[in-house]
């Protein structure tokens, strides 16, 4: 069995009044899949690695202020909705991921990516809201794939009891690069 680097992370579904949910844009050649290749720009949930000692909600409420400036006392955090793993070549080194996504909801719709490390601003392209009928009909590469789905089945049956585990290896179906 291979060894791998492992890395454990939270996303965020952070929704807004509207149920548009926010989503950062990447551009980052030291992320390639476990196979080597690089698969050009995409959107994400916000959210990254799990410091050591930090706690999930800790992590969460950190990664949000440096990717959105957004503040925890105006950002209402719920639980646990997703989780899965992937394996992807990170820096050249072949990482595990281990990712749990939390459902957040704020009605502030101002975002910046000014708080973002040194290393963040290298890769990051920007920030938007999208509604569920965006991502459903977008031309560009957003994962997870089938976020669309995921998120459908959140706003019509709410945060389910347990986290549903999703696949993360999915491959898009969209022209990468995009």
């Amino acid at each position: 069995m291979e060894a791998f680097a492992v890395r454990n992370s939270v996303k965020i579904v952070l929704l807004d009044p509207e149920n548009k949910v926010l989503l950062i844009g990447m551009d980052n050649k030291n992320i390639k899949s476990a196979n080597g290749e690089y698969n050009g720009k995409f959107w994400s949930l916000v959210g990254g690695k799990i410091e050591e000692g930090e706690d999930l909600l800790a992590a969460a409420k950190r990664e949000l202020f440096e990717e959105t400036g957004l503040r925890p006392k105006s950002v209402s955090f719920g639980k646990v909705v997703w989780n899965g793993e992937l394996v992807l070549n990170m820096n050249g080194v072949k990482t595990l991921i281990r990712q749990r996504f939390i459902v957040a909801r704020t009605s502030k719709n101002f975002v910046t990516l000014k708080n973002l490390t040194r290393e963040e601003k290298m890769f990051e392209r920007g920030l938007k809201w999208f509604s569920l009928y965006e991502i459903k009909n977008s031309n560009e590469v957003i994962y997870p794939v089938g976020l669309d789905e995921y998120l459908s089945d959140l706003l019509v049956n709410g945060v389910p009891n347990k986290p549903i585990k999703i696949a993360l290896d999915k491959k898009p179906n969209v022209k990468l690069g995009v």
